[in-house]
């Protein structure tokens, strides 16, 4: 028996799609792409497998993970091969290789958000805006936590959990090039992130796309 890190993407429709629905559609895939699959032991068996930062609804991702744990001599490229013949329109098997890293590794999200305005006039406005609040020192928006065993609104700052940004205009376009904090502990969420500035600058987007391009290490390193 031996574990195997899935790396997937999810796009278009899928988007809208819950982590629940997700994990009951991999389920069934890995049944379907018949792989030699462990299941766990006791009175109701089933497949192990595991996700590393499950995905907030309505963003697209080019770096789901995802383990198994498969028996016999499968090569990785076969689980490859046997997936990728399986998964439904949305859902695309990027690489299946050893694991690295230990899902608890796992310090920050890269992500690619494109907003767009109803002008260029509101595009520039934000873009400079949004620049100089997120380079300044305190950046305040509510988030729930946990105070206990209870969930409680806490006011947190967003500067200390952004770790690099990149900002552009593009016409009527602001694009975005964000490292965020993520992982069991601390992790914010792009869409958030947005909220915020949206708020401050009293400015809102028509649209918004949010792609999860990668998952780093607090090294720096590329999960996986």
């Amino acid at each position: 028996m031996r574990c195997v890190r899935i790396r997937f993407s999810k796009t278009g429709r899928m988007i809208y799609i819950s982590h629940l629905d997700i994990n009951r559609l991999m389920t069934r895939a890995v049944r379907r792409a018949k792989l030699p699959m462990w299941y766990t032991e006791g009175f109701n068996p089933h497949p192990y497998i595991a996700f590393a930062l499950p995905l907030s609804l309505g963003q697209s991702s080019e770096c789901e993970y995802m383990d198994i744990r498969i028996e016999g001599d499968m090569t990785n490229e076969q689980v490859k091969d046997a997936l990728s013949a399986v998964m439904p329109e949305g859902v695309g098997i990027v690489s299946v290789a050893d694991p690295v890293f230990n899902a608890n590794e796992i310090a920050s999200a890269g992500y690619a958000v494109t907003l767009e305005f109803a002008d260029e006039n509101e595009a520039e406005s934000f873009c400079y805006s949004a620049d100089a609040l997120m380079s300044g020192d305190e950046l305040m928006a509510e988030k729930m936590g946990k105070k206990g065993h209870r969930k409680v609104l806490k006011q947190v700052n967003l500067i200390e959990q952004i770790f690099g940004k990149e900002i552009t205009l593009d016409g009527s376009k602001v694009i975005l090039s964000l490292n965020l904090a993520a992982g069991n502990s601390v992790n914010l969420n792009p869409s958030l992130l947005i909220e915020t500035l949206e708020k401050n600058i009293q400015i809102s987007s028509k649209q918004q796309h949010i792609v999860r391009e990668d998952l780093l290490t607090a090294s720096g390193k590329s999960f996986c």
